[in-house]
């Protein structure tokens, strides 16, 4: 980013969202490209998902993800902020819908994303 745009998110009060979902992202990365993908670990924790740490891990990871579970929480709370207009609701919202784009429910956390940013971006009455 820019430092213009850094300071357009500053004077808008959208830097703590913007901080939110880039951590979410980051880490729903790392989850992704550190536990989920490698073969090694895939060969190991499918015999006994609930063996270590890492296997488990692993295995509540795919659970939320399995069925969309993170995307639906994320259109939930994304719905529930714009009902409400609660920017918190929706920082949590977008943090999430960044989680579910990364981890594969991309089909229900990009509208999620959406009306989240659209409650962060509307001017507080």
């Amino acid at each position: 980013m820019t430092p213009r745009a850094l300071h357009a998110l500053r004077r808008a009060g959208l830097w703590w969202p913007a901080g939110l979902a880039a951590g979410a992202l980051l880490l729903a990365g790392g989850l992704r490209y550190g536990l989920v993908e490698p073969a090694s670990l895939t060969a190991r924790c499918d015999a006994a998902p609930w063996s270590d740490a890492a296997c488990v891990l692993r295995t509540l990871t795919i659970q939320s993800f399995i069925q969309h579970r993170v995307a639906w929480l994320a259109l939930a709370c994304a719905l529930l902020a714009v009902l409400l207009r609660a920017r918190l609701l929706a920082a949590g919202a977008l943090a999430l819908a960044c989680t579910g784009l990364m981890l594969y429910s991309t089909g229900l956390a990009a509208p999620a994303a959406v009306l989240a940013a659209l409650v962060l971006v509307r001017p507080s009455a």
